[in-house]
């Protein structure tokens, strides 16, 4: 009897350190600021700085998440599983135009500029690290740099920036994230 209570108890434990629950925070406004699902125990507002940043470990993002802007305009779109980022996450500014479209099942990232020209786009890899080729752009969309980076985020091989004409301006050469020439 006594090992029945036990394997009850040590499920009803794992069950709801694993259950799925609706967060959703507002700004002083009353203006939604965030909402989405969480895994384990949520953070208490009401306690202080420390204890919060303790409860913060144990919670993992699960699901959609929305953020929005003060004014209520959408900030963000982001998934989660367990934690981990994937699927499509996207960024806008606060005029609503898009920022940033991430996409980890095809592992390409793109950003903008204000004014809706690209920023820069290349690869892309879970936890947001940069990979493979990369190409920044100025806003009056010339080529601003280019260049690769490894698997594990560091910048590698030949470096080309360019000024706003279009000009070459610096080539660097790294190795391992480290500027060799």
């Amino acid at each position: 009897m006594k090992k029945i209570l036990l394997t009850l108890s040590a499920i009803a434990l794992l069950i709801s350190a694993n259950a799925q629950e609706k967060k959703s925070e507002n700004w002083p406004n009353g203006n939604k600021k965030s909402e989405g699902s969480i895994l384990g125990n949520s953070v208490d507002a009401s306690s202080t700085k420390e204890t919060q940043a303790r409860q913060a470990v144990n919670v993992i993002k699960d699901g959609k998440w929305t953020n929005w802007f003060e004014n209520g305009t959408i900030r963000s779109e982001e998934n989660y599983n367990k934690g981990s980022m994937i699927g499509n996450w996207k960024v806008w500014y606060e005029n609503g135009q898009l920022e940033s479209d991430i996409n980890f099942i095809s592992g390409k990232s793109t950003h903008f500029h204000k004014n809706g020209k690209k920023h820069s786009e290349g690869g892309i890899a879970d936890g947001m690290i940069n990979t493979g080729k990369w190409k920044g752009f100025y806003e009056n969309g010339n080529i601003n740099y280019e260049g690769t980076y490894s698997e594990n985020g560091q910048k590698e091989g030949t470096w080309i920036w360019y000024d706003e004409k279009g000009k070459v301006t610096t080539t660097q050469l790294y190795k391992n994230g480290d500027l060799v020439k």
